[in-house]
């Protein structure tokens, strides 16, 4: 593709952008416990504005110090006090002629009382969910309080150098809460009709391009569609819309509320496409520009949204965490060495913990101020990396970054270990375009692959290494008991290596037994799930395991939670009811064991025994998921 909307100039209000990429504000946890800026933030935004990107909007900074407190380390312009922080900020950002807005914030009644101490404001007193903590109504006094600190916070980012502010006035935050007919339930001039609901952000707005410049850029960002029964529609986004877009330069188009944030950052099952209509629906109802997300992974999709006129400007969220370079690729014809987001939550995981953000492809997210370029210092050395799979790539890649004479050394046919059956799994096609994307980074940092090589300690040591890297993933865990050798594996079931019919017995409901159990109702099985613990799916992060729970629940398996596999037999499996100690047996035709990984007993030690450096890497050292592997051998490399 030529990209030619994708890279053609815009103007948001009197400012040029000089590209159609716009990164979307996204929380991170990386300020400080008063809000400001650290070198750890101001670095990962500089990270993507070298990358190439027009215009970031930064991740919600408050107005309120006191009342609005979302996460432990969220970014702030409350207070004088964060002035010199944002400055640094936007200068490390403007150095790359990348423009910077930020999107001011409050909480509402989603701000959290564990961290301010207090009873959470909102209009009317409606918990976020039922069973969140029940905030208190405002008064209008309290109502003004709150407009004046957006107002100061905005003058203050004009002060710091930011181009522009954004509302934050989505997802069930304090604006949002006001536009909201489901939350908003005042008889005022603060509630009723559109005019009434949306009072509180126009005096806002009128306020704040009386303090500011005439060419200081003020947005709004809304739920086009909340997407929920009984919250904002599309017709009440489009109408609120209306009525603010004389007041605004542009407007940013999400989706969701506090009951559906699957609807804003969703997870790998959701189809690039699947909320275009909602933006295009904006753009077509008005004059000013619109800035959407629309699930973008690659350079071609953003494309194609912006020739069919969905929006004025892309919004890149995750993709900005997997790849800081994704603007800079596409631009010089590298588009095929974008890492993709590959939907997996680990970064909506981590910063519903309350944990700073990282990324499961992208190790180095949040740790640029670490790791800056790759400290060139392994002079020509041959250092041999055992497994291909994502650590063993990973690892093989910084190594020879860092001049290393690195040989990967892999079993099978190709590069990709696990991955290339977790990608068989149902809508995981995100996983093979990592795989490839993956073997085209080891190609071009100079590599030297071997496949279908059974390493071995002699057969290393004719490379002479100084270090060897064990990254050979681990082996299924098969517990000792009667019957076990007539049970299948995951990976043979995933891969079509069998076939099989009739009643099956999954036992273990990770996410791996949760995919089998998934192949295997499409495929007509009946099934029965057997989980030790108290539910199915445990562990796995809950806007992931609620879908493909729903779907594998749609084919009525037979559930047995809190239950023990005693025996595997002929035509059946021995249980125990962990509760009451009850053991009973289930009929079925066959028995997939989905128990986890473990660590190959006494490979480790075979190499210590002959090389004075082994490193261990991935599940070889300890089982665990993608952004286990990645880091580890992105940390561990980077050390040698």
């Amino acid at each position: 593709m030529a990209y030619e909307k994708l890279f053609e100039k815009g103007k948001i209000g009197r400012l040029t952008i000089k590209n159609r990429c716009v990164m979307m504000p996204m929380g991170t946890v990386y300020a400080d416990r008063h809000g400001n800026a650290t070198e750890r933030l101001i670095d990962y935004y500089a990270e993507r504005a070298k990358g190439g990107i027009g215009l970031i909007i930064n991740e919600y900074t408050g107005v309120d110090e006191i009342d609005s407190i979302p996460t432990v380390g969220n970014l702030r312009a409350a207070s004088d006090y964060n002035l010199s922080s944002l400055e640094l900020l936007t200068n490390a950002v403007h150095k790359y002629d990348c423009k910077i807005f930020a999107q001011i914030h409050h909480g509402g009644m989603t701000s959290k009382p564990a961290l301010t101490g207090r009873q959470s404001l909102s209009p009317s007193g409606v918990p976020a969910a039922p069973g969140a903590p029940v905030p208190r109504e405002m008064t209008v006094d309290e109502i003004k309080a709150v407009q004046k600190k957006f107002v100061d916070a905005a003058v203050r980012c004009q002060k710091a150098g930011y181009d522009g502010v954004e509302l934050h006035g989505a997802h069930s935050y304090l604006i949002a809460q006001f536009f909201s007919k489901y939350y908003n339930k005042r008889t005022d001039e603060y509630g009723g009709d559109v005019e009434g609901r949306t009072r509180f952000v126009t005096e806002i707005i009128d306020e704040i391009r009386k303090a500011v410049r005439p060419d200081f850029v003020v947005g709004i960002r809304i739920s086009g569609d909340e997407m929920v029964p009984g919250q904002m529609t599309l017709d009440d986004g489009l109408e609120i819309a209306k009525f603010l877009e004389n007041r605004l330069d542009y407007i940013n188009i999400s989706n969701g509320c506090a009951q559906n944030g699957d609807a804003n950052c969703d997870p790998y099952s959701f189809q690039p496409g699947w909320k275009k209509h909602v933006a295009k629906a904006f753009k077509d109802a008005l004059s000013i520009p619109v800035i959407a997300t629309n699930t973008i992974k690659n350079p071609d999709w953003a494309e194609e949204l912006l020739e069919e006129g969905i929006s004025d400007f892309v919004g890149l969220g995750r993709s900005q965490f997997a790849d800081p370079e994704f603007v800079k690729k596409t631009k010089e014809g590298r588009a095929d060495e974008i890492v993709k987001c590959i939907g997996c939550m680990y970064c909506r995981e981590r910063l519903m913990a309350d944990m700073p953000i990282e990324c499961s492809i992208n190790p180095r997210l949040g740790y640029e101020f670490l790791y800056k370029e790759p400290v060139e210092d392994g002079d020509g050395k041959s250092v041999v990396v055992v497994g291909g799979g994502p650590g063993g790539m990973e690892a093989a890649i910084v190594l020879a970054k860092r001049g290393f004479n690195v040989t990967l050394m892999e079993k099978n046919g190709e590069l990709g270990g696990t991955l290339n059956v977790a990608d068989k799994a149902k809508g995981k096609y995100v996983i093979t375009e990592y795989v490839n994307t993956m073997k085209k980074l080891v190609e071009k940092a100079g590599v030297n692959v071997a496949l279908n090589t059974e390493a071995t300690p002699e057969k290393v040591k004719s490379y002479n290494p100084v270090g060897v890297f064990i990254a050979t993933g681990a082996k299924p865990v098969n517990p000792p008991i009667p019957g076990v050798e007539k049970a299948y594996l995951p990976e043979d079931v995933i891969l079509g290596k069998v076939k099989l019919s009739g009643k099956v017995a999954i036992v273990g409901t990770g996410l791996t037994g949760l995919e089998v159990a998934e192949k295997l109702g499409d495929e007509g099985c009946q099934m029965v799930l057997v989980e030790m613990l108290g539910d199915v799916g445990p562990g796995v992060f809950p806007p992931i395991r609620k879908y493909i729970v729903n779907d594998i629940m749609s084919h009525k398996p037979e559930v047995h939670t809190a239950t023990k596999l005693l025996e595997v037999g002929d035509g059946f499996i021995k249980v125990e009811d962990i509760a009451s100690g009850e053991t009973k047996e289930i009929k079925c035709d066959s028995v997939v064991l989905s128990l986890g990984v473990a660590p190959e007993k006494g490979l480790v030690e075979s190499y210590e025994k002959e090389f004075d450096r082994v490193i261990v890497i991935g599940d070889a050292n300890k089982g665990g998921r993608i952004h286990n592997a990645t880091k580890d051998a992105f940390t561990k490399a980077n050390a040698f």
